[in-house]
Parts: structure tokens; C-alpha cells; sequence
């Protein structure tokens, strides 16, 4: 028997309601294949796997599924459960809070602190993305048929909830322990109703040539894009100490670079390395040093590899620390 698309899509919708119910702290973790019809049972059979990036899918259990949407057969949660734990054992501690090499260190801890210690001007380039605090589960997560493209295969679609790390960092608060030690351009991402509060800070602490720029991408989210203009640039704030050189000539201020896609990003809010090495070229120098407090994926670190300088990351989640540092060593491989 075959599927229609719309039937598809009903019954994949099914699936997709009973694991989000059944599996709400685990759903990142379980993703389940296309339907096969059991004729001795008259109704469809749903393969439950693991997803994760990085390593095969792994059968958990088994769905049985009649042709109206009603679930005949599921397994047990605990069992289900059981059998992710071989798949979503948590990252081990490092066994060091330093990922290191020629150059370049990638550190465990809290940044902001760890700038209190440093000296005043001896960074040549902020670069940086602190959390916004802005994250939110996305009211279309509970409208399962708007997760599935009309044939019914899956569209990945990021959450909107990025997890507890993403509580609001107060802008005058870390800004005011590490502006200071900038003796050259200071480039940070923000919210867009963070702009204004950027920018004043920067003229505070006596930086000029302030203003915002844009990131636009090239492939946004199509969210609620038959109801709104889709969301399709993020806000950066940039500004300098005066005489320090730009790298540019006739440099717009917006950048346009596609973002990572679901399956190249190991954090929710992974920059572009195109963009971020873009910016390392513009705002900073040769051998110069850059500093970025809120490391998180890392790409910072791999930018201003890129580019020969020397470059220091703080990350202070210990789970996001352990994938980022895996990154960085991967891709020196």
C-alpha cells in the first residue's frame, strides 16, 4: 500500500505528537523513519531511531500506527529511555579547562572574570556573541503538521528554546569589566532592540566610529513567512579607539553569509566562519590579539586561526566547552 502525501504527512504528524508527549526533555534525541505498512496488522509500522550528529542512527523502538492516526502499539518509555542512554551518554568533564594550541587557546570558565585579570588595552580585537536572553519555544514546536514539507519528509527546524545558558547577560555589566582592555575594534552581536544600548556603551567608554551592522543570511527560517516579513538579518555593533586602522576600503555594513545549517552546528547560535573570519580580517592586524568571553562554538577561535592571530576564547558551560574543543582539534586534523 502507498501513502498519499497528505496521508504521510497525518501520520508522520502522529508520531512526531506522540514522541514530543511522551519524550519532552528527550526530543532533540529521537527522530523516527518513514512509515511501512504491515498488512497481517492492516496499519503502518514507525521505526523509532536515535539523532545524533556525528555517529549512526540506532533503532529505540517501534511504532504501529492504523491508517486514521490512532497509535495500536508503542513501547514502553522507560525502555525507549533505556536504550538512548547508550546513545546520550553526557560529554565527560575535560580532563584539562584549556583546549591550546600554537596561537590559539580555547579556556573553561568565565570569561568576564577572567578579563578583570587581564591588562588595560592589551587586546586588539573584541569579537564576541553573549548571550541575548531572548530564546523562547516557538509557538509552531507544538503545531506538528508545520514540521513536515508537504511530501512529508522531515524540515528540521531549530528550537526556539536554546537552554538555560542563554539567560540575559546585562550588557553595561560585562561590557564594563572588558571594553576596558580593547586598545583597538570592538565587534559584538546583540539583539535588535539591543542596538541603541550598545552603541551608547561603546561612546561611554570613549570608543569611536560607532554604529551597527548587519548580518544577513542568505537562507533564513521561512517562519510564518505567509503572515510576516521573514526575520533575515542579525544585529552586530561595532566601534573602534581612535587611530586605530580599519582593513577595508568601500566596505558596506552589511554582510551577507549563509547560516550554518541544523546539521553543521554543534551550538544553537553558531555564527558563519565565513562572516566571522570576514571580520577578523577588517578589525584586526597580523599577530594582533583577539579576545572573545563568550567562545561557545568556537568560531572566533577558528577565524582568527585563520588569519594568524593569536587568540584566546572563554566558554564556561562545560558540555558546549567539551564540543567546541572537539571542533577545534577536528579541524586541525
Amino acid at each position: 500500500m502507498i501513502l498519499s502525501d497528505a496521508q504521510k504527512v497525518a501520520l508522520r504528524a502522529t508520531v512526531n505528537d506522540w514522541i514530543g508527549r511522551s519524550f519532552p526533555d528527550h526530543r532533540s534525541l529521537l527522530a523516527h523513519n518513514l512509515p511501512v505498512y504491515v498488512r497481517s496488522r492492516d496499519a503502518w509500522s514507525v521505526e523509532l531511531v536515535s539523532k545524533r550528529n556525528g555517529s549512526e542512527p540506532r533503532l529505540v523502538g517501534n511504532l504501529v500506527v492504523s491508517g486514521a492516526g490512532a497509535i495500536l502499539d508503542a513501547p514502553e518509555a522507560t525502555e525507549v529511555l533505556s536504550r538512548l542512554e547508550d546513545v546520550a551518554q553526557p560529554a565527560a568533564e575535560p580532563a584539562e579547562g584549556a583546549c591550546a594550541g600554537h596561537g590559539w587557546e580555547l579556556r573553561l570558565g568565565d570569561g568576564i572574570a577572567a578579563a578583570a585579570e587581564m591588562p588595560d588595552r592589551s587586546v586588539d580585537l573584541l569579537l564576541t556573541d553573549p548571550p541575548y536572553g531572548i530564546s523562547r519555544r516557538y509557538t509552531c514546536e507544538t503545531q506538528i503538521p508545520r514540521r513536515l514539507r508537504r511530501d512529508g519528509s522531515d524540515f528540521i527546524m531549530p528550537r526556539g528554546h536554546f537552554g538555560d545558558w542563554d539567560a540575559s547577560v546585562d550588557p553595561q555589566a560585562w561590557t564594563s569589566a572588558v571594553l576596558p582592555k580593547v586598545a583597538g575594534w570592538a565587534v559584538t552581536f546583540c539583539a535588535q532592540s539591543q542596538i541603541g544600548t550598545y552603541c551608547d556603551i561603546f561612546d561611554s567608554h570613549g570608543f569611536v566610529a560607532v554604529g551597527p551592522m548587519v548580518w544577513q543570511k542568505t537562507n533564513p527560517v521561512p517562519f510564518n513567512h505567509r503572515y510576516k516579513p521573514i526575520n533575515a538579518w542579525e544585529a552586530v555593533v561595532v566601534g573602534k579607539r581612535p587611530g586605530t586602522p580599519f582593513n577595508g576600503e568601500c566596505v558596506h555594513n552589511v554582510f551577507v553569509h549563509k547560516s550554518p545549517s541544523p546539521q553543521q552546528r554543534i551550538h544553537p547560535t553558531q555564527k558563519p566562519l565565513s562572516l566571522i573570519a570576514e571580520f577578523v580580517h577588517l578589525f584586526s592586524s597580523r599577530g594582533g590579539t583577539v579576545f572573545d568571553p563568550f567562545a561557545g562554538s568556537g568560531t572566533t577561535i577558528m577565524a582568527a586561526r585563520q588569519h594568524s592571530r593569536r587568540v584566546v576564547g572563554y566558554e564556561r558551560d562545560p558540555a558546549i566547552f567539551q564540543r567546541a574543543a572537539d571542533r577545534l582539534t577536528a579541524s586541525l586534523l
